[in-house]
């Protein structure tokens, strides 16, 4: 958000320093300047302000309350925020307001104000607006935009010759629609909280108002709203409707009742100060469930433990009241206050010692090494997984980890992330069947025959979520007999384990897939009081390098060859011919035999290809293959 130095000055009884100790202070403190930008005879600071922080400082004055605190300034408060009985009428009628779910709208004040006159505003409320993006509208609108800026809170005017009866706070109906200020036609449905009268739809509740409800040139009379509404309903509706405004960024993170009283005396002040003519009805507030005073207590003892710090009770003291969090006791260094209003952040304790370190300053804080337990925190699960994880790495098995998400499952997504990935897996039989097909297809270039994964990952009931183990094994062919491979691993498992059922299911015979419970598993052993590291030494050395983007080619070649000839003398013929696109070259299979007293020997070898910059044709690699069958013929091998 965009704030005005001079705006900022108005709540600030001493002359603000310069723009760069400005800046190093809020970015230290708790925010981020992202830019400062220099205008004729004032400043503007582009602030990012998190959503911890946006109850209270997405408004001029909740920043001018950081800065006070950050340089130990006097607050001075704008008094337009107090409640102004001097041009009230008692001809006026007061408007009447209704509000059907306290959850959805906490608060709803109004009040009328009669002979106003629309036009300009004063220079002063165009250039404050103009200069932090927005755009002048007309003096009624500018005023309820400058006090939404000012306190950080949504206000509405409505035309008052528009209002048909009760303002009212309502869900809307099925059938009911609403035509916004930009002419977007809205079908409302039945979640969607909205201001209404007695006869239609008059806005999307702090969101966005309606066409035929805003103030015009001819505008005599005014009804102002100020509410507050729940900020989880807002963003959903915002969401919903695909509408973001100033307005709902404010509710969505939430805002104090106190300020619904706060922007109403406000937005009526302005426009007495514009139109002096201006009469009020008296205000109308509907308060079901009265917000209770933020308190907290604290020992100076715990603020240190906290943080890690040496501070002073007059440490203490001082920054809480440059904080403007008031006191309420203080006995042998045991502090009860009172937040302010405004500052929903501020709840439990360890709030409290964050805003006491940030503004005493954290690079104060000395860093102390904590002192660990070299063993480690045993963790059931984690000691007897890795125990497996053994067991299979041993055994020439790879650990794999695959989406979370896919279209199969039991628990669906509100918003998924993809169309193929909106619901939670219910099992890891998709996903490490889809690895073995994945790591089948790249064999070749892996230089392997066989494939062996297993993966650890959670999965998702209804009810709750589990801890599983996948195994999987397939090769190309399907030849081998997985099914007693993989039960001799299973049978080593179950011995270490001590366990007699692996609680677990075949997901797929070919290729061979097996899930396991694992929580089930390990329910009935024991706790683990040991730490015994898994030291994995057994596992081959391993190199890595990058694979290209490009898709590999594979040529098979088997021969017959004089009984003599082993395979490392063909491979190292296959080396003199040049080809700098050979990734891998193989041997598959192998085996002899005698042919009319000769004994011969038969290799079968796979040459896979692969360019690092384009997608080789059948006809490049065809044309690739010729020098080595001419090689081997001219050897007098007999190519098969």
């Amino acid at each position: 958000m965009k704030f005005l130095k001079s705006w900022l000055q108005d709540y600030i009884v001493e002359i603000l320093p310069e723009d760069a100790a400005i800046k190093d202070a809020l970015n230290k403190k708790a925010f981020e300047v992202e830019e400062v930008i220099p205008v004729s005879g004032d400043t503007i600071y582009d602030i990012k302000v998190l959503p911890n922080r946006a109850h209270d400082a997405f408004g001029h004055r909740g920043m001018a309350r950081e800065i006070v605190a950050d340089f130990a300034y006097t607050f001075k408060e704008d008094l337009r925020i107090l409640k102004n009985d001097s041009f009230l009428s008692p001809t006026i009628t007061t408007p009447v307001v209704a509000i059907d779910d306290a959850q959805s709208c906490t608060r709803f004040m109004s009040i009328r104000i009669d002979e106003i006159t629309v036009g300009d505003s004063p220079d002063w409320l165009k250039k404050r607006l103009e200069s932090i993006g927005q755009r002048s509208i007309n003096n009624i609108v500018d005023i309820t935009n400058y006090v939404q800026f000012s306190l950080n809170k949504p206000m509405h005017a409505y035309d008052a010759r528009s209002i048909k009866g009760t303002l009212h706070a309502r869900f809307a109906k099925a059938s009911e629609s609403l035509t916004t200020l930009d002419d977007k036609e809205l079908k409302l449905d039945e979640k969607t909280l909205v201001i209404t009268d007695d006869e239609k739809v008059l806005g999307l509740a702090g969101i966005k108002g309606g066409k035929f409800s805003g103030i015009k040139s001819d505008t005599t009379s005014v009804i102002l709203e100020s509410a507050n509404f729940s900020p989880t309903l807002i963003r959903k509706t915002s969401q919903a409707y695909d509408i973001r405004t100033d307005a709902s960024k404010r509710f969505e993170n939430g805002i104090a009742n106190s300020l619904i009283e706060e922007g109403l005396h406000m937005t009526a002040n302005l426009i007495k100060e514009i139109c002096p003519d201006a009469k009020a009805s008296a205000g109308v507030d509907i308060y079901p469930n009265k917000d209770l005073p933020g308190k907290v207590r604290f020992s100076l003892n715990e603020i240190n433990k906290i943080l890690g710090a040496n501070y002073t009770s007059r440490d203490i003291v001082d920054t809480l009241k440059r904080l403007a969090f008031n006191i309420v006791s203080n006995e042998a260094d045991n502090y009860f206050i009172e937040v302010p209003s405004e500052r929903l952040d501020i709840r439990i304790k360890e709030d409290v010692a964050e805003e006491i370190g940030r503004i005493i300053g954290y690079e104060k804080l000395v860093p102390v090494l904590p002192k660990l337990n070299r063993q480690g925190i045993l963790n059931k699960r984690t000691y007897y997984a890795n125990k497996v994880r053994e067991i299979l790495i041993t055994n020439g098995f790879s650990e794999v980890i695959t989406y979370t998400f896919g279209n199969s499952g039991i628990v669906e997504l509100v918003k998924g992330t993809a169309t193929d990935k909106e619901k939670l897996r219910s099992s890891l039989g998709e996903g490490i069947t889809s690895a073995l097909s994945l790591n089948l297809y790249n064999a070749p270039l892996l230089g392997q025959d066989t494939i062996k994964i297993f993966e650890f990952g959670n999965v998702f009931t209804k009810e709750a979520e589990e801890f599983h183990l996948a195994i999987a094994l397939d090769d190309s062919n399907h030849k081998t007999n997985f099914s007693q491979e993989s039960s001799l691993v299973l049978a080593e498992i179950k011995r270490t384990l001590g366990v007699e059922d692996l609680h677990g299911n075949t997901v797929s015979a070919k290729p061979h897939v097996v899930e396991i419970d694992f929580d089930s598993l390990i329910d009935t052993l024991k706790e683990p009081n040991t730490y015994e590291p898994t030291t994995f030494s057994n596992l081959p050395v391993v190199s890595y390098k990058s694979i290209p983007p490009y898709p590999f080619v594979a040529r098979d070649i088997a021969m017959w060859v004089p009984d003599n000839i082993t395979w490392e003398d063909i491979h190292n013929l296959t080396l003199e011919i040049h080809n700098h696109l050979i990734n891998r070259i193989d041997l598959f299979d192998t085996f002899s035999k005698e042919k009319e007293g000769v004994k011969r020997t038969s290799y079968a070898f796979r040459l896979v290809f692969q360019a690092s910059d384009r997608t080789l044709t059948d006809e490049e690699v065809n044309k690739m293959m010729e020098p080595y069958y001419e090689l081997f013929k001219s050897k007098g091998f007999e190519i098969r």
